[in-house]
């Protein structure tokens, strides 16, 4: 190390070359660390050295917010207030017939039997599904039906039978008409679709037959007119009386109302007024 003194540069070391340039100081004149910050950030309570690492007193510890732990409670006595509070209650015992029977249907839906035997050749029965803002649809079959809304039915006359492929095409369903569940224009197609189901029982030289609403069943009840080629009073114009049937035959148009509206029952009438008069409430065709 080469040392500058008085002049001269020399090699050799000395220890005590720097030793002016160290700041001494005693040990009893140490500063204070307080003394080398900001005047702003000094404490302005200085405790003495013997309390300094001592206990703090109650007051500050009551004031602090810092949680105390809480002791860790046994597994029995963490349950124990919920044994108390808690009520078992058995569930009821379901015999094994009632599991066999058959599940509650939907409701609206009907299981009644509607009375008249089925024929070989099978019938075209009118079925309201609340399904699609409601529709209704003819269902051909040759066995009762069961869980469905039956509204109407018609069989085939003498010398005419229904094909076989209806049965079978589309599972025997075949939608008439849909949107028949609210407003005005529900009622005109609900009766509109009735209408063309008479429509088919006379094409077919059949008996047509209507049904009451079943009980807990939402659809619109209607009444339903034939008008017959027969001027005798009482012999025109006839009302369909649910669960009795009536020829098609001679049958010159067919009327479909809401229920219980005003219309021609014992007069004789010209069949346009007939038709014009019914389908201002509802709707009429000629077949």
């Amino acid at each position: 190390m080469r040392i500058y003194n008085g002049g001269t540069f020399t090699n050799s070391y000395r220890s005590d070359a720097m030793e002016n340039r160290k700041l001494k100081i005693a040990p009893s004149q140490k500063l204070p660390c307080s003394s080398f910050l900001p005047a702003t950030s000094k404490r302005s309570i200085v405790l003495p050295e013997d309390q300094e690492n001592s206990a703090p007193n109650k007051n500050f510890e009551a004031s602090s917010n810092a949680r105390v732990p809480k002791k860790p409670l046994s597994m029995d006595q963490e349950n124990s207030s919920n044994f108390s509070n808690t009520s078992v209650t058995a569930a009821p015992m379901v015999p094994s017939k009632a599991l066999s029977e058959k599940p509650a249907m939907q409701k609206g839906l009907s299981e009644r039997t509607l009375g008249e035997p089925i024929p070989e050749g099978g019938v075209c029965n009118l079925v309201y599904e609340p399904d699609s803002s409601g529709r209704l649809v003819e269902h051909f079959t040759k066995t009762e039906l069961h869980g469905m809304a039956v509204v109407g039915r018609w069989t085939a006359g003498n010398g005419k039978k229904i094909a076989g492929f209806k049965f079978k095409r589309n599972a025997g369903r075949n939608v008439l008409i849909g949107n028949c569940a609210a407003g005005v224009l529900g009622r005109k197609n609900y009766c509109n679709g009735f209408c063309q189901f008479v429509k088919q029982a006379y094409l077919m030289n059949g008996e047509v037959t209507l049904y009451d609403i079943p009980k807990g069943f939402k659809a619109m009840p209607v009444d339903v007119y034939l008008y017959y080629d027969d001027n005798r009073p009482g012999h025109q114009t006839v009302k369909l009386v649910p669960g009795k049937s009536l020829s098609t035959e001679n049958l010159l148009a067919v009327s479909c109302l809401p229920k219980n509206t005003p219309f021609y029952e014992t007069e004789t009438v010209d069949l346009f007024k007939w038709l014009h008069d019914a389908e201002v409430q509802g709707y009429s065709s000629k077949c």
